[in-house]
């Protein structure tokens, strides 16, 4: 028998045996704490379980058809069994939580059972947890809910004890090879690209773009100009990479700037007044949270670029084989900068990453933050070279 939408989850064996196993003897929790990366197939068992709960010819207790019209819905995001509930600002905040809790009480208008993606549910600030508590202590029967984390140590205890977890591991090289063959990456920069990933899906489909490719390359050169122009080169280097990821927003907000002009066609009305009350102010709120979202995952490539180089540096440092490396194709500058960027330094620079991402998840301002980071770089290169 085909795995039918359980074929597009790809490198999650256990968790897909366990939620498989739950459907096929009526034991399916109605809260699951799915623990891992980002984007390593959240979305695709979401789908595939919601199609198993809501196909009305499901081949078996444990699998939709996917090819029904509420099947095709489902995976394709189209149908209101499937929900996603993403933070507005930096967390997900106590308001947010009582409205969900409102939504999800709803009756149905359509299909039996709503499965609801929490993400980045480790990012619910105390009160949220408390309130979020009530829902799991009295769970509606018809709603499933999924609560996406990368670090549990940061939920309460009887948030957690009212969950199933299941854990998400990175992908490994052949689910990446497969996905690399799927996005069409060149033959020639799939295994440098898929080594690059460092397991994860969508750092791959970042890189698969030609633009974020090419930037990757000025990315792994940030401790090559430092050394090079010295710390004079700290505030126009943090310039250019705000530059360049909020260059990469441009193309959703012309995609929104279209989306206002055909709402005011559609209601009569040009410019802010006339619109239906409270409809001008959500969509403007909703296209600034998206825009905003892009602008972070932009910045989150830089980082991830400079961190993945950093760890090489150390595996270097450290007499590592070059099969350890992350950025293979980089070998030879990474032994030219291991002499630039003492381990210590380097060890410093990876601290440096994570306290800028701390940073602008506090909404910290983009180009002060990478700044004080590649500052923190330049200095021990600086007196290094000196």
């Amino acid at each position: 028998m085909s795995d039918g939408p359980w074929n597009a989850v790809l490198a999650q064996p256990a968790a897909t045996a366990a939620l498989r196993a739950a459907l096929a003897n009526d034991e399916l929790a109605h809260a699951w704490l799915l623990v891992g990366p980002a984007h390593v197939g959240q979305v695709e068992i979401a789908r595939a379980l919601g199609a198993a709960l809501n196909c009305p010819t499901p081949a078996a207790a444990d699998l939709g058809c996917g090819s029904c019209s509420a099947c095709r819905r489902i995976l394709a995001d189209r149908h209101p069994a499937i929900a996603a509930l993403e933070p507005e600002g930096a967390f997900h905040r106590v308001d947010e939580v009582r409205d969900w809790i409102h939504d999800v009480s709803l009756t149905m208008t359509e299909g039996r059972r709503r499965v609801v993606r929490v993400i980045a549910a480790d990012r619910m600030n105390i009160p949220a947890q408390n309130a979020f508590l009530k829902i799991l202590e009295e769970p509606p029967p018809s709603v499933v809910w999924m609560l996406e984390v990368e670090d549990d140590s940061v939920l309460l205890d009887t948030v957690i004890s009212r969950c199933r977890r299941l854990d998400l591991v990175p992908f490994g090289p052949e689910a990446l090879m497969q996905r690399a063959r799927e996005w069409e990456v060149p033959a020639e920069h799939q295994e440098a690209l898929v080594r690059a990933s460092m397991g994860l899906p969508e750092r791959l489909r970042d890189l698969a773009d030609p633009d974020v490719a090419a930037a990757r390359w000025r990315h792994l050169a940030i401790l090559d100009r430092l050394a090079t122009g010295g710390p004079g080169q700290v505030v126009p280097l943090a310039k250019e990479l705000v530059t360049w990821s909020r260059g990469r927003a441009v193309p959703l907000k012309e995609k929104h700037a279209r989306e206002l002009a055909e709402k005011e066609e559609e209601f009569g009305v040009e410019g802010p007044r006339g619109w239906p009350p409270g409809v001008r102010q959500r969509l403007v709120k909703a296209h600034d949270r998206l825009e905003k979202q892009e602008l972070r995952r932009s910045l989150d490539i830089v980082l991830d670029d400079l961190g993945s180089y950093l760890r090489d540096l150390l595996a270097v440092q450290s007499g590592a084989a070059a099969g350890a490396l992350v950025n293979i194709d980089h070998e030879a500058a990474l032994y030219r900068d291991a002499l630039r960027l003492p381990a210590p330094a380097a060890v410093r620079g990876i601290s440096a990453v994570a306290a800028c991402r701390d940073a602008l998840d506090r909404n910290g301002a983009p180009e002060l933050q990478l700044e004080r980071l590649l500052l923190a770089l330049a200095l021990p290169i600086y007196a290094t070279s000196a």
